[in-house]
Formats: structure tokens, sequence, C-alpha cells
């Protein structure tokens, strides 16, 4: 009632406006959504559920042994959060964020491994880490959400991509966070869209060079040791060659003076 009748003196004096901006009530069950334990436990739970149906499909060796690894993981991220990420772990809408857009990035990764393992589309296994979208949830955590969160995506995707095809890949890992570190410098400050542009640009330059240097790519050989010739001028000189070779003495001859 107070707070009324001092509004009303100062729409009297001329110091406020007589309208009020309409602001909506949010509702309660939806903010208790957004600070419940149990849902955080319930999302906590499905990214696992996920990571195991990730690592357990296909064929590849000790399974088990790559889940306890990557639950290790998770229990390190999970505390990461906690620590350096308190608003983040408290607001069950960004939890489902930043776990789900890495979610869907392991998701990504399996299923371009799946598809250039079984020849699709003429792909082949060597051609993984080349269609790895490895900057894909740092960009958008670091747009999103600043550039802490991409940070931290791109540490701890790149640990769990790591163990999705059986033992520990350290060339994959390192490309995951060079890539991703990539990405998160190159959106410090994106007030355009030509700056996410030049972000994925950076980032498959990145991913070039770190290819070429691990050998997932090339060797890109600019002087190969068939010579520069094609094959149609390599036989028609080695064909000359014989017909000089039975040439008639006086030419052999001449051609012993020059």
């Amino acid at each position: 009632m107070i707070d009324f009748l001092k509004r009303n003196e100062l729409v009297r004096r001329g110091l406020a406006s007589g309208k009020l901006r309409r602001r909506r009530a949010r509702h309660e069950v939806l903010r208790g959504l957004e600070y419940s334990w149990g849902m955080k436990g319930v999302l906590f739970t499905a990214f696992i559920a996920g990571l195991a149906l990730l690592i357990f499909s296909g064929n590849q060796p000790e399974p088990t042994k790559n889940f306890v690894i990557a639950l290790l993981f998770f229990l390190i991220a999970l505390m990461m959060l906690w620590i350096n990420q308190p608003r983040t772990f408290s607001q069950n809408s960004r939890i489902l964020l930043v776990f789900g857009v890495m979610l869907v990035q392991l998701a990504l990764t399996k299923f371009i491994y799946v598809l250039c393992s079984s020849g699709v589309l003429r792909l082949q296994t060597d051609m993984t880490e080349l269609l790895t979208p490895f900057a894909l949830a740092p960009l958008l955590l670091s747009v999103l959400l600043g550039r802490n969160h991409g940070l931290y995506a791109a540490v701890f995707v790149s640990l769990w991509s790591s163990v999705l095809f059986g033992k520990i890949d350290a060339p994959l890992l390192v490309t995951g966070m060079i890539s991703g570190f990539t990405a998160v410098y190159l959106t410090l400050q994106v007030r355009r869209r030509s700056k996410l542009v030049r972000a994925g640009l950076g980032v498959g330059v990145a991913i070039w060079i770190l290819s070429l240097t691990f050998g997932f790519i090339g060797p890109i050989n600019l002087f190969p040791p068939t010579g520069l010739l094609p094959p149609r001028s390599s036989a028609a000189l080695s064909r000359c060659s014989n017909r000089c070779s039975k040439s008639p003495p006086i030419f052999r001859g001449w051609k012993r003076r020059i």
C-alpha cells in the first residue's frame, strides 16, 4: 500500500509514468522443475544412458572398460561444473543445454564412424576424423553461454569422443581439443553472423593442419616418383629408344661419334 501511494505521488509530480509494464508471474511448476534435484538426477541419468548406448553399440574391444572410463570423466565434469559454474549447475535448463549439445555431438561422431566403417557412399574408415564435427558443442556453448562453457565442452566432449571406438585415441583427443579451443577463441565476441563463418573456416583450417600432422590425410607428394610425364608419353619414349637401338650400323657408329 505504501509503495502504491509513493508511486502515485511520483506520477503526480511527473517523475514516473502512469503506465506499468506487464509482468507475467512465473509458473510454480516450471520454477520447481528448474531447480529440482530430482530433475537433475533424471538429466544426468539420461546422459549416462546415452553414453552407455554409444559405447556398447558396435563391436569395439573392451566396452565395459571404456564405459567405466567415461563414467570417471563424467564425475570429473560434474565436479568442475559444480565448482566453476554454480549458476549453470543450479539451473536444470542450462544443464539440459550443456549436456544435450555434447551428447548430440557424440552421437554424430558415432554415426559418422559407423557410416565410414560400413563403406556407405564410398566412405572409408580413414575419413572419420575429417568428417567428425569436433567444434559443434564448443562453438554453440561459447556463443550461447560464454567462453567458459565452450572450453568446458571442448575438453570433456574430446575426452568422451576418444573412448567411443575402443582404446583411447590420442590424435583424436588432441584434434578435438585444439579445434574446440580454436572455435572458442574465434567466437569471443560474436556480433555479426560473419564471425560465425570466420570461426567455421578457422576450425576447418585447424582440423586440416592437424590431419596432415597425424597422417589422417596425405602424405601429399608434389613430386611423385613416376615423373612428370604421363604414361602415354613414357611409353612413346620407350618405343622410340627401342627403334633407335635397332637402327643400321652406320647410324649406330654416327651416334658413337656424337
